[in-house]
């Protein structure tokens, strides 16, 4: 629903303005930094005892590579894109029920997903400068903390974010330096004994792009 918005008010605004403008369609290559913050949370039982405690250690992001569509005309540009991406959450935990297993276990969350950034600006001479939401769409995800008993997932297949975009333009080629960060926390989708008990620290991304136009 909310992506359907946002495509159609990008669309829109691309037809009204494109008539007097230049398209232009490419490659690009991604490459991103994510730094979100490190976090530990502790589970009680009904009685209040500690039973598990869960760290998130770190996120990996594979490298992206995408397709992109770039308009632009004397003072504005809009650039939409659509890539692929993997990311690795790092987690460990630690089972205090089994007091003779107190080492913590790390776990790896692995997500695919289907990338869209949606950014409109302003050009001066070679520069531009821009922002606009960011969609990843789920493609594929595996499952963790099967083992521990009372935890479940539920997460949406679309997840959102922000980005703001700085980028230099050369002839044919397009660099871009963004910086992104994800309306939902690194691991909001934990529930715990029913309850939402999950990590609300948001994933935050320096991404830095090479892209060529045909």
């Amino acid at each position: 629903m909310h992506l359907s918005k946002y495509v159609l008010s990008f669309i829109f605004l691309f037809s009204g303005v494109c008539s007097n403008a230049q398209l232009y369609y490419g490659i690009k290559g991604t490459y991103s930094l994510p730094f979100t913050r490190s976090q530990e949370i502790k589970y009680d039982d009904a009685k209040d005892f500690l039973t598990y405690k869960v760290r998130f250690i770190e996120q990996d992001v594979s490298p992206m590579i995408s397709g992109f569509l770039y308009y632009r005309n004397d003072i504005m540009y809009l650039q939409g894109e659509l890539g692929y991406r993997e990311v690795k959450t790092r987690f460990s935990s630690i089972d205090y029920v089994n007091f003779d297993n107190e080492i913590p276990i790390e776990s790896v969350k692995k997500t695919r997903y289907l990338h869209i950034p949606l950014t409109a600006g302003i050009r001066f001479n070679n520069f531009k400068f821009g922002a606009g939401p960011v969609f990843s769409y789920i493609l594929q995800q595996n499952e963790i903390f099967k083992e521990i008993p009372n935890f479940e997932e539920r997460r949406r297949k679309m997840e959102s974010g922000f980005a703001f975009n700085f980028g230099i333009v050369l002839y044919r080629l397009h660099l871009d330096l963004s910086y992104e960060y994800q309306f939902a926390g690194v691991g909001e989708y934990l529930y715990y004994r029913l309850d939402s008990k999950g990590f609300k620290n948001q994933a935050q991304f320096i991404n830095l792009g090479l892209g060529l136009v045909f």
